[in-house]
């Protein structure tokens, strides 16, 4: 019985992840911040091996979609990993403000 115990909290504790925030970044806010765009990408790897940080890319494409035609400003952007046992998950976080014109 204990045996099943341990089993079942080893088996919890796999699927449990601590977060960290590694960065973040601040440009100078607008006086005109009535539209906000938002976006978040992410990228697993194993043992925290990273091969590639094109994913960051994604994000910053993300944002310019959502403000065609006009400029971003007052970017926030967080850079953050959570970890399970043997995997990492590294995501960026970014949110703005669209100014036309």
């Amino acid at each position: 019985m204990l045996k099943r115990f341990v089993l079942l909290g080893m088996l919890l504790s796999s699927f449990t992840g601590c977060v960290s925030l590694s960065s973040v970044s601040l440009t100078q806010v607008p006086a005109n911040r009535s539209h906000e765009v938002f976006a978040t990408t992410s990228s697993w790897n194993f043992l925290g091996i990273a091969f590639s940080n094109d994913f960051v890319d994604e994000a910053i494409l993300d944002l310019k979609s959502q403000c065609q035609g006009g400029k971003i400003e007052g970017i926030l952007t967080k850079f953050q990993y959570t970890a399970y046992v043997l995997v990492f998950k590294r995501e960026v976080v970014a949110s703005g403000y669209c100014n036309k014109g």
